[in-house]
């Protein structure tokens, strides 16, 4: 065989946060700034200490232990504040206390012998007779989960009306014609709760089809033992409901685990629990009885959901249903504690409160006024009630649920189903992404990465001689084999196809030695003629290198074979230490020549493997999928932090992290996670800095994203996996994929038709956009109607009659909701989509008391110069009518303009212009307006009359004015707060 090689493997430098309990945490040893991570020294393996100061002495232990009380006080009574107003966080108490009783079962059931297993559980080596099974079913009940209850359509329709905007506008609508004697503002209100509402619950009743769709309907079957009463058994097949403790299972390839069971007989076997644990490779199971850290290494108990990859054996279920340990993860995700707020509900609360508390406040002032102007309280109040209701934004919740309907057809258009339209929304705001690994950042597909000699160096011969020994292997193949041989079939220099002597040398298998977890290996012998035959291994490094006397080495195009020293051993073992240390799951490969005489044999065995010459490793990963790095990028751009959270080991992790991308300099482990649990602040700093935690507990996967959201970020959660439910239910935002466990699906708000993580950018794009054209409209119009409240209360207090009726006033702002029902399909600024935006109640506060008064003083001009200049002063004569009319036409076309200035940060038509549905709306609605005075509708409903000539240059200067003056306000407020929108 010839050799061919590549360039030497290069090594990396890998990082630990190592945690103990020592001194307390100081502000020096961990950074505050959150861009970059660090703990201390960037060379050395770090301490973070656990603890806190003591105070001694007696009287120093009195105050502590009461300010601690006046602290807890004070923290429970936000801690409600916040629940009744905002809604409430969710709390696992509970639900971690069943976890670790359930696990502490399995480990006593795990310490016990087959015989002792068999008869606490009154069962036999042959399973539980058809009475036996049959009494246990009316016992422990059906062995089924309780999934996730799709919801009816009047619960998405309550829900719906619930909303606080649709709140806010009933309770509006309801003052507005018991106190305020207007219907009309009544039912237009009423029309806008229908059709938010209706929208709203069409598009949840449409993505919850598409999602009940996927659900599989199909019943799988167990294949269980029975007695057959002369002391053998039979198999037979039955409803995986039907399976109770005490049952015993037959386990072949294939098979998953319909409850959480103790293996009594295993050959070669290999469970596959990534759904689980995210472990991207199979794990060994036997009925070898240890005490591992984490229960998933428990080597004879297997998980209800994992499957069998190969090997066989016999398992005897010790638990179902509803006291399997994923249980604990499925009974709470269907607990109320998982009912919880996310950072949309909570903004969107903030929003109403704001408004109605603004009216609230400015309400009594007006009715101070206007009743000591008037001297009619009465009227007064009615007054104070009608600018209640003008003060709210009556298109809010239609505004927003068109946005949001807007956004789940454009996500539809990228094979996305968007399970709750609020999550459109929180996308946008996410700024911390928490992934899964396994099957989300990786392909879940074994590869083989490299193939190198003894010189660390990739060489063809290796991935040769691996092939062979794969492909001529009689038993099953694992994932590792099936890895090698499709590395093989895609080498242009290996050739895979020994049928034919036109094509090369040919192959025949003389014998083979199969695998066993003693040996940890397993050899083909080949025969290429009747003269030649050798024998090829595979198997773990440790094991093959003890039977290997020599290492062939390929240097300058020779070949090789020098003497196995105990220092060359030393060396290999070293580098594959090293391999290791990146994640890679490594094997050895070696082969010895068959002498002539032994040839003929067929008696081939495991004694035979001894003085063989070692040829070289091989590498396997889970590789990172083809997009992960350039959507990890996307990630970035958009300022959204990442964060690895996985089941699987540290190495593996930090080895995906680093080829797709991801800082993996700090990182840490479940079990070290653990120690800092109790210790809240520690906790949050550790959590808020570290980039990849490793061998979590689907609880502390959760705990981790609770503790984000916490600490104020807007947290969305990646992953396919059981273990991942919990996380994906408490993050602001879930998202899942289509293939993934009927738990993730449940719990996810996005399901991805298809495994491209550029679909969350998009979603992230898509949710921007839907934020900023919300949020337009919310500022426009609560910063304009606050600034109509000032103009009318300054009106009121100075002309002798209303500056517009009722009826004027209602078809203005009809026609100014009509002009913004395009919004949703507005342009956006690039610059607004780089960064996530928070909803916030202060921005806007802050935002009606700059641009609120600012249109007061262009309707000041305007009741200047229609009172001095065109004198429109007189009471009951046409006079009014033209006042009327002309601040109709000021307030109309200003208010449905302005749009364009507060859109963008930009200047509107040269640096930046809007859809052209906006553009097309606010044009027509302005020409309609104009048109309104010279038709029947404005003479004899409205009292309108066709305003004269002189007052277009007036209305030219307000106009312009207002948009130049917005523009220096806008710089400033920019320049001061550093936003806009």
């Amino acid at each position: 065989m010839h050799s061919h090689s590549s360039g030497p493997r290069g090594s990396q430098d890998e990082k630990r946060v190592v945690i103990t309990e020592k001194t307390p945490l100081s502000a020096s040893s961990i950074s505050s700034s959150s861009s970059s991570i660090s703990y201390g020294s960037a060379e050395d393996d770090v301490l973070v200490s656990i603890g806190a100061p003591h105070i001694h002495g007696d009287d120093a232990t009195i105050r502590s232990s009461a300010s601690q009380k006046s602290s807890g006080i004070m923290q429970n009574m936000k801690a409600w504040i916040s629940d009744v107003l905002f809604g409430k966080t969710a709390n696992l108490s509970q639900s971690s206390e069943e976890e670790r009783r359930i696990s502490a079962s399995l480990r006593e059931v795990a310490a016990l012998d087959v015989d002792d297993v068999l008869k606490r559980f009154d069962t036999g080596f042959n399973g539980l007779s058809p009475s036996e099974a049959s009494d246990r079913l009316v016992k422990y009940g059906k062995n089924e989960l309780s999934s996730a209850v799709l919801k009816s359509w009047y619960v998405i329709v309550f829900q719906g009306l619930i909303h606080p905007f649709n709140i806010l506008l009933m309770i509006l609508g309801i003052l507005a014609i018991t106190v305020a004697e207007d219907p009309t503002t009544f039912y237009f209100v009423l029309a806008m709760v229908i059709l938010s509402v209706g929208l709203r619950s069409y598009e949840e009743l449409k993505s919850q089809k598409s999602f009940k769709s996927m659900r599989d309907l199909i019943e799988p079957l167990s294949r269980i033992l029975r007695p057959d009463g002369n002391g053998g058994f039979f198999e037979t097949e039955i409803p995986i409901t039907d399976v109770v403790p005490g049952d015993v299972l037959t386990l072949r390839p294939g098979d998953i685990f319909p409850g959480d069971v103790v293996l009594v007989e295993s050959k070669d076997l290999f469970v596959s629990q990534s759904s689980l644990t995210g472990e991207f490779l199979p794990v060994e199971k036997s009925t070898n009885v240890n005490d591992p850290e984490s229960i998933f290494d428990l080597s004879n108990i297997c998980y209800m959901s994992t499957s069998v990859v190969s090997g066989r054996g016999r398992a005897l279920v010790i638990s179902t249903g509803n006291s399997t340990y994923i249980s604990t993860i499925n009974s709470t995700l269907n607990s109320d504690s998982m009912e919880t707020r996310n950072s949309f509900d909570v903004g969107v609360r903030k929003v109403a409160y704001l408004l109605l508390g603004f009216g609230l406040v400015m309400v009594p002032i007006v009715i101070v006024v206007n009743g000591l102007t008037t001297g009619d309280f009465y009227e007064a109040v009615l007054f104070g009630m009608s600018v209640l209701i003008g003060l709210t934004p009556e298109m809010l919740p239609m505004i927003l649920n068109a946005n949001l309907a807007y956004g789940a057809a454009e996500m539809a258009k990228h094979k996305t189903i968007v399970r709750k339209l609020d999550a459109i929304q929180t996308m946008g705001v996410v700024d911390v992404i928490c992934s899964d690994k396994t099957g989300t950042l990786t392909q879940d597909d074994v590869v083989l990465t490299e193939h190198l000699d003894s010189s660390n160096v990739n060489n063809v011969d290796i991935l040769r001689y691996a092939f062979l020994n794969s492909h001529f292997s009689t038993g099953l193949r694992n994932v590792l084999d099936s890895a090698v041989i499709k590395a093989a079939e895609a080498s242009e220099e290996v050739k895979t196809d020994y049928t034919s002597s036109e094509k090369g040398q040919i192959y025949s298998l003389v014998d083979e030695l199969p695998f066993d977890f003693v040996r940890r290996r397993m050899s083909v012998i080949l025969k290429t003629s009747a003269t030649h035959a050798e024998l090829i291994c595979k198997g773990a490094v440790e094991e093959l290198l003890d039977i290997c006397v020599s290492v062939r080495e390929y240097t300058k195009g020779s070949i090789s074979d020098v003497e196995m020293s105990d220092k060359y051993r030393k060396e290999l073992l070293a580098k594959v230490a090293e391999l290791n240390s990146d994640g890679l799951r490594v094997l050895a490969v070696a082969t010895k020549a068959i002498p002539e005489g032994e040839l003929e044999r067929k008696d081939f065995s495991a004694k035979d493997e001894n003085d063989l010459t070692f040829l070289g490793f091989l590498t396997f990963l889970d590789p990172p999928k083809e997009d992960c790095a350039a959507a990890i990028e996307d990630f970035k751009k958009y300022h959204v932090g990442i964060k690895v959270l996985t089941g699987d080991n540290l190495a593996v992790a930090c080895k995906v992290c680093k080829d797709v991308g991801i800082d993996a300099e700090y990182v840490i482990t479940g079990p070290e996670l653990e120690e800092i649990q109790d210790n809240e602040e520690l906790l949050n700093e550790v959590v808020e800095r570290t980039t990849v935690f490793a061998k979590l507990t689907p609880f502390q996967k959760f705990n981790i994203v609770n503790t984000l959201k916490k600490n104020g970020h807007t947290v969305g959660f990646l992953g396919d996996g059981i273990n991942d439910a919990l996380a994906l239910r408490g993050a602001d935002c879930g998202i899942s994929v289509d293939t993934a466990t009927p738990l993730a699906k449940d719990a996810a708000d996005f399901i991805l038709l298809e495994k491209s993580l550029h679909v969350i950018t998009q979603a992230i794009i898509r949710g921007r956009k839907t934020h900023a054209n919300t949020i337009k409209y919310i500022k426009m119009a609560a910063s304009s109607n606050f600034g109509n409240v000032f103009s009318v209360l300054i009106a009121s207090a100075w002309l002798p009659f209303q500056p517009m009726t009722g009826n004027q006033i209602l078809t203005q702002n009809l026609l100014y909701d009509i002009s913004q029902i395009a919004i949703p399909w507005d342009n956006v600024d690039d610059e607004y989509l780089l960064h996530p935006h928070q909803w916030s109640a202060d921005s806007i506060f802050k935002f009606m008391l700059y641009l609120g008064p600012l249109s007061s003083i262009f309707d000041v001009y305007t009741f200047v110069v229609l009172w001095f200049y065109f004198d429109y002063r007189t009471p009951f004569t046409d006079d009014v009518k033209y006042f009327q009319t002309c601040w109709f036409y000021v307030g109309l076309i200003t208010q449905t303009l302005i749009v364009h200035m507060i859109r963008t940060e930009k200047l509107p038509f040269i640096q930046r212009n809007p859809s052209w549905q906006l553009a097309l709306g606010t044009v027509s609605v302005v020409i309609v307006g104009i048109i309104i005075p010279f038709t029947p509708l404005g003479t004899s409903v409205l009292q309108m009359l066709p305003v004269p000539g002189m007052f277009y240059p007036f209305l030219i200067v307000a106009i312009v004015g207002y948009f130049i003056a917005t523009q220096i306000v806008k710089k400033f407020y920019i320049s001061r707060y550093k936003m806009w929108l």
